[in-house]
């Protein structure tokens, strides 16, 4: 089996702010989400919770333990800046990984540049041949 490096660049710029769209009605956190991010920046949360869910009931079997994963996850939140959330995370359940980015909201411009310069980074620091890449503009 093999480790997958998930990296996930998350735009927030104030457009995200928005509430034409939501998290995911009726879904697993969806009333935990929504108290921080009622909004398209909360239906980008849904989706990665989403995601993360999948996966770890994938290696787990559903049980809500941390640890046995062998994907990896990065995540940053960018704007007109960029902000690391988490870097080559094994360990967190799909809880504590929504947790990381619940507290940043909607707000700022966009600097593109910004979020695949912290991106490469990311990548370049954690390399490894043994691992394939995932990459993930949401």
């Amino acid at each position: 089996m093999n480790i997958v490096l998930h990296l996930m660049l998350v735009y927030r710029s104030g457009s995200m702010s928005c509430n034409d769209r939501r998290p995911l009605a009726n879904a697993p956190m969806t009333s935990r989400i929504s108290q921080f991010a009622n909004n398209r920046l909360g239906a980008v949360y849904s989706a990665l919770y989403s995601f993360w869910s999948a996966r770890h009931t994938g290696v787990t079997g559903g049980r809500q333990t941390a640890g046995a994963r062998r994907d990896a996850y990065s995540a940053i939140l960018f704007n007109s800046a960029t902000t690391t959330i988490m870097t080559n995370n094994f360990t967190s359940t799909p809880d504590q990984l929504l947790n990381a980015i619940l507290g940043h909201q909607a707000d700022g411009g966009t600097n593109f540049t910004r979020a695949l310069q912290a991106g490469q980074a990311i990548m370049e620091q954690n390399w490894s041949t043994e691992r394939y890449l995932n990459q993930s503009y949401l």
